[in-house]
């Protein structure tokens, strides 16, 4: 099991910032340290996880990275290497706060480490590759939505339930790519499919593009990675069914691009592997 101060420190290297709770606050340690905080503090909401991850990349060099290798493969190129950038990416990192009891759903939080596959697994009519490697700590999404049916029943067996969506992993972000995806996918006149949150269902794939950290907690150095469900309706495929596109026109307001990431992707567990 994963101390749940440990995926504080994940979401604060997923959001580009430091992330504390109300409840670590009020505790004698946390108080000793509010001091130490610089600048001001954003709420951090289940609604505002991806939007506040997708921020965060704008501002990490290890994200354009990521944006850039994504590019090459579609492009056929193999994962080429990053080519050096043309104005320097300054991490710009973030204080962020959260409440716990209503972020977190331990119920949800399931030990993958020591899984390998044995069946297969399916949801939203999708194969399913389970996370076997890593520890999920659940997310608090029942109910925060329009209905749970995307979420699929709560005990579960290999196969699909009526109206579930199918999972992917992780998701990069819609700015960063612009530019760097840039027009590469045109399916229709004026439409460009280029620019928009990028998430995979393979798990070995997102791996690849996981952010990692050291836990000051244990010494631990960790990737994490966010576990998501995806509206078919909103999602575009590519390269073989390997890279799933949330596409985010140019010009959409931040209101319209929330309802729009709320409508199409929703995380619900953060996960964790030792590295």
């Amino acid at each position: 099991m994963v101390d749940r101060s440990i995926a504080l420190e994940a979401l604060g290297a997923l959001c580009t910032g430091n992330v504390t709770s109300v409840q670590k606050q009020a505790s004698p340690a946390g108080l000793s340290r509010t001091n130490l905080q610089v600048g001001p503090r954003q709420n951090l909401s289940i609604k505002l996880l991806i939007p506040t991850v997708i921020d965060g990349d704008e501002h990490c060099q290890v994200s354009r990275s990521s944006f850039y290798h994504i590019k090459s493969i579609l492009e056929s190129r193999g994962g080429a290497s990053s080519p050096a950038l043309d104005e320097k990416v300054v991490d710009i990192k973030k204080n962020l706060i959260l409440d716990e009891e209503e972020f977190f759903a331990p119920q949800y939080n399931y030990d993958f480490t020591k899984l390998t596959e044995t069946e297969t697994y399916w949801r939203g009519g999708e194969k399913y590759e389970r996370p076997c490697g890593w520890y999920r700590f659940g997310l608090k999404v029942l109910d925060k939505y329009c209905g749970n049916t995307w979420l699929g029943t709560t005990y579960r067996g290999t196969q699909s339930s009526p109206g579930e969506w199918p999972v992917s992993y992780h998701g990069t972000s819609k700015k960063g790519a612009d530019g760097i995806i840039g027009d590469h996918y045109e399916p229709g006149p004026g439409q460009v499919y280029g620019r928009g949150i990028y998430s995979t269902p393979d798990i070995s794939e997102a791996s690849h593009y996981a952010k990692t950290f050291t836990s000051c907690k244990n010494g631990k150095t960790y990737k994490v990675i966010l576990q998501n469900r995806i509206n078919p309706e909103y999602r575009k495929k590519y390269n073989n069914d390997l890279y799933w596109l949330v596409p985010i026109p140019k010009g959409t307001s931040e209101a319209e691009e929330q309802e729009m990431v709320e409508r199409a992707i929703r995380p619900y567990g953060l996960l964790l592997k030792e590295v």
